[in-house]
C-alpha cells in the first residue's frame, strides 16, 4: 500500500469518525435543550389539552395551536409541548396542518421545532409531507426539514433529502436528491 492511499484512508477514517460524533452528539438539538431546560429550572407552567387560537388584523382566524401537554419554562420563554398540533390559516380558507410527537416552541423568536412523526398536510389537495423533524417559522408561515421527508399525493411519492414550505403560498421546494415514484393504479 502506497503511502498516499494510506493517508486517504486515514483521512476518510477521520472525516467519518467525526461525522459520526457530530451526529450523535449534536443530536437533534431539541431533545438535548429539553433535558438542559428540565435540569436548570423548573416548569413555570404546564398545562393539560391546550388549545389556542391567534386572529389577524382584519380579525380572520391565523392559527390554532394544540398539544395534549405543554410545560412552559418561564426563564427561557420556551415551552415543550407533548403531540403539538398546528393549524395555519391564510384568511382565504387555505389550511394546513402540522403534527407531531414532540415539540418546542421558542416564544421569543415564534419557532416551533417539530420532532418524531411529524406530518404536514395540506388540507385543501390532501397531499401530505412525512419527516422525522422540521421547524415552522410562525410569523412567515414557513416550514423547513433538512432530514429525509416523503411527499405523498394522490398515487405519487415523492422523497427528498429536505424540504423549505411557504405556508402563504402554498408551495414546497424539494432539496436535495428528489426522487419520485407514480403508480396509476394507486397501490
Amino acid at each position: 500500500m502506497t503511502p498516499a492511499l494510506r493517508l486517504q484512508i486515514l483521512l476518510g477514517l477521520a472525516l467519518a469518525l467525526v461525522a459520526g460524533y457530530y451526529w450523535i452528539a449534536g443530536g437533534d438539538g431539541a431533545t438535548d435543550s429539553a433535558a438542559l431546560i428540565r435540569e436548570n429550572q423548573p416548569v413555570s407552567t404546564y398545562l393539560v389539552n391546550s388549545r389556542s387560537w391567534s386572529y389577524a388584523v382584519d380579525g380572520s382566524l391565523a392559527e390554532v395551536m394544540e398539544a395534549d401537554r405543554v410545560e412552559h419554562f418561564g426563564m427561557e420563554d420556551v415551552s415543550l409541548l407533548m403531540r403539538p398540533r398546528f393549524y395555519s390559516h391564510d384568511g382565504n380558507d387555505r389550511t394546513w396542518t402540522a403534527s407531531a410527537d414532540r415539540g418546542r416552541l421558542v416564544h421569543a423568536t415564534n419557532i416551533l421545532a417539530l420532532q418524531d412523526d411529524v406530518l404536514l398536510i395540506n388540507d385543501q389537495t390532501g397531499g401530505t409531507l412525512e419527516t422525522q423533524s422540521m421547524q415552522l417559522n410562525l410569523e412567515q408561515k414557513t416550514a423547513t426539514s433538512t432530514t429525509p421527508v416523503t411527499v405523498r399525493q394522490d398515487t405519487s411519492i415523492l422523497r427528498a433529502g429536505g424540504m423549505f414550505a411557504d405556508l402563504n403560498r402554498q408551495t414546497i421546494q424539494l432539496r436535495p436528491n428528489v426522487e419520485s415514484v407514480y403508480d396509476p393504479t394507486g397501490s
